[in-house]
């Protein structure tokens, strides 16, 4: 919402899917959604990541499989060199393992392809709103998931990591670099390095996509399934 007009801004979406007409229909119907604007579409993650960084969009929609390459490891790649970009499965496949690997690639949502289109475009707007959007088909598995104990098996940030280690994870995962975080917390630079590499020794990663993930999945931990919309 632009605070001098009161107009809304545009929620700008790129469409990534190898099959034409999956590309045809998505821009057929979203395009008379006046609030969303279509920056383009790609058939290759190639030609993803060149109109990425050309176009910087609001959201992706993404498939599961893109040519002969996982949309998960694209997510993924997505999300660690663009964190402020919001990730939309849209799918053919209801597979729980698919779903699983996308939650922890940390995509914003999950939608199969038997959505309709208000669906669609509900979806995009609750993720752009900052929320994550699930099928309702798909609810029972998440319940199940979480449940039995959501990703047991992977390493997770320990509940008695301090407010301030939060704090500075926090400001990791914003795609902040050390100077910015620095002039944030009224530091010098070499102090937030050392802290994180304190962290990161106590959590045995090496790398800051690494260190965003652990306080995504921390934020998960603390709240469960709040702020998860179910699409019907």
């Amino acid at each position: 919402m632009d605070q001098l007009t009161g107009i809304r801004a545009p929620i700008r979406v790129l469409l990534i899917d190898d099959s034409i007409l999956t590309l045809h229909g998505l821009k057929a119907f979203l395009s008379t959604a006046r609030h969303i604007e279509i920056l383009g579409s790609a058939r290759t993650p190639s030609e993803a990541f060149d109109a990425i960084q050309a176009h910087r969009p609001d959201i992706v929609m993404l498939e599961t499989r893109v040519g002969q390459v996982s949309g998960i490891d694209v997510c993924r790649a997505i999300r660690e060199s663009h964190p402020n970009i919001g990730v939309l499965f849209f799918t053919a496949h209801d597979d729980k393992e698919l779903l699983r690997a996308a939650i922890i690639a940390d995509a914003h949502g999950y939608l199969l392809k038997g959505a309709a289109a208000e669906a669609v475009v509900r979806s995009i707007e609750i993720i752009a709103s900052g929320r994550a959007i699930m099928d309702q088909q798909l609810t029972q598995q998440v319940i199940t998931w979480v449940r039995d104990g959501g990703l047991a098996g992977q390493e997770r940030i320990p509940y008695s990591c301090s407010k301030d280690d939060r704090q500075l994870l926090s400001l990791v995962a914003l795609g902040k670099t050390n100077k910015e975080i620095a002039q944030e917390l009224n530091v010098v630079p070499r102090v937030v390095a050392t802290r994180l590499q304190r962290i990161y020794k106590r959590l045995k990663i090496s790398r800051r996509s690494e260190a965003a993930r652990y306080y995504v999945q921390l934020e998960k931990d603390r709240h469960g399934l709040e702020g998860v919309c179910y699409q019907n």
